[in-house]
């Protein structure tokens, strides 16, 4: 399956949302929620590259910013290096993991930022068992005690929220180094190293802007959002909307340099 997907515009006219309506064949009202969006949205799907390309076409020659995106691209989930520490290099930002690997990133190397927040499962904890006594049977042994196994169910957990940023070079979706806030040892922040682990992400994110200046920070991740396919769950939708961001930037981009 072939995606057409699109940026929603700054100014959504009505005569654009008509125009737009009439080349995906959906309703007004429908193509005007698509559009008035926060990040690039799947407008339409092709059976081919060839349908699919005509259509972003079309979409772009009535003025937006148009793609197209393979199913199998929006659900690679590439893990990109899992920094545990970094530090800032001469030109360059060093970022290693917890096995001493590194990975260097040329200062002006970075071309996406994204910020956002991952929902996550919690471990599910296994049922407790406990032995009770079974009244209806201990009567029928004539009083002697019989237990029985009983499971009592566990309380569900709710979903946890973690903070992440992920950095992308201007070569591939995939993103190059992955930041988790519970993952990240924050010595080597020195003195500005504080109790909050919140607070340390956060004053890693604002070294990271600092360090790659040329990189585009996008934080619309920030609090969820829908996703336009079908998802196995909140850490696939969230691997998608990050694939389409860096498409749309990338799309964005391809207009502006013409």
């Amino acid at each position: 399956m072939v995606y057409v997907a699109a940026v929603p515009p700054k100014v959504l006219g009505p005569d654009l949302v008509t125009r737009v309506a009439f080349l995906i064949g959906k309703e007004i009202a429908d193509t005007r929620l698509l559009l008035a969006g926060d990040i690039p949205r799947i407008v339409a799907a092709g059976l081919n590259a060839d349908t699919a390309d005509s259509t972003a076409q079309s979409l772009r020659d009535a003025g937006l910013v148009a793609f197209i995106c393979r199913d199998s691209e929006l659900r690679n989930r590439p893990p990109g290096f899992p920094a545990h520490t970094m530090k800032r290099g001469e030109g360059d930002v060093i970022f290693g993991d917890r096995r001493g690997g590194e990975i260097r990133i040329e200062a002006g190397a970075a071309f996406l930022i994204i910020r956002g927040k991952i929902l996550r499962a919690p471990q599910e904890k296994p049922a407790i068992t406990k032995m009770k006594l079974n009244v209806s049977a201990t009567v029928l042994a004539g009083g002697i005690p019989i237990m029985r196994r009983v499971a009592e169910k566990t309380t569900r957990e709710p979903l946890l929220s973690e903070d992440f940023v992920k950095i992308y070079d201007g070569r591939s979706s995939d993103p190059r180094v992955v930041m988790f806030r519970n993952q990240v040892d924050y010595n080597f922040l020195g003195s500005e190293l504080t109790p909050s682990a919140l607070i340390n992400f956060k004053i890693v994110v604002t070294k990271l802007r600092v360090w790659f200046p040329p990189a585009i920070f996008d934080e619309r991740l920030m609090r969820p959002l829908k996703s336009d396919v079908p998802v196995a769950g909140p850490e696939e939708a969230l691997e998608i909307q990050c694939q389409l961001i860096y498409l749309g930037h990338m799309a964005l981009g391809k207009r502006e340099v013409r």
